[in-house]
């Protein structure tokens, strides 16, 4: 029986930690402030590794977010959103 809730709880703390490694992202999130990118980019030799960050209003509020991609993601999501539309037309 002891045995059982060992397993039990180890189990339980295996899964939990799998769960969090889900939402483990680069520091990228952690930037707050144009200062911040500014930092950051500076230790950053590649220029498609460099950040680009705006703030912008997420739909149904008022209030706006500080959103950081860098240069090759902002890339993607303009060609993504290009073949979107293709396929739309």
């Amino acid at each position: 029986m002891n045995m059982k809730k060992i397993f039990v709880i180890l189990a339980l703390a295996a899964t939990l930690i799998a769960c969090e490694s889900l939402y483990e992202v680069s520091d990228i999130a952690d930037i707050r402030s144009q200062r911040q990118v500014d930092a950051y980019n500076s230790t950053v030799a590649a220029e498609e590794d460099k950040l680009v960050c705006t703030r912008e209003r997420p739909l149904g509020s008022n209030i706006p977010r500080f959103v950081c991609m860098t240069v090759a993601q902002q890339s993607r999501l303009e060609v993504r959103a290009r073949d979107e539309l293709q396929l739309i037309r």
